[in-house]
């Protein structure tokens, strides 16, 4: 499984080794022929919301599942317009991404 994560205390905290750094959505943008299999955004980043809308043209099919560490339903909804699939607190995402991906019962 290929999972783009763009929320760096994520990707710490949880001591992933990931080959697609924070700027994992440029390195996509430029091999094109690498496709994710989910992307979680962190909506406390500047530039989520076009980072969503810029990943859903290149991936229609792909869920991006966005998460913060508060729930703020403007934001959450802003997101789900720039094309969001879903949205998690940032403690259970991990739960969240397994179940999109069908890997938890």
């Amino acid at each position: 499984m290929k999972i783009l994560l763009l929320c760096h205390d994520l990707t710490t905290r949880m001591r992933l080794d990931s080959l697609w750094k924070a700027a994992g959505a440029a390195v996509l943008g430029v091999t094109s022929s690498e496709t994710p299999d989910c992307i979680v955004i962190d909506l406390g980043r500047r530039d989520a919301l076009e980072q969503i809308a810029r990943l859903r043209a290149l991936y229609p099919e792909v869920d991006i599942v966005t998460c913060a560490a508060t729930f703020d339903g403007e934001a959450v909804e802003a997101a789900k317009t720039a094309g969001a699939t879903d949205f998690a607190a940032r403690s259970f995402v991990d739960k969240r991404v397994a179940r999109r991906l069908k890997l938890a019962s």
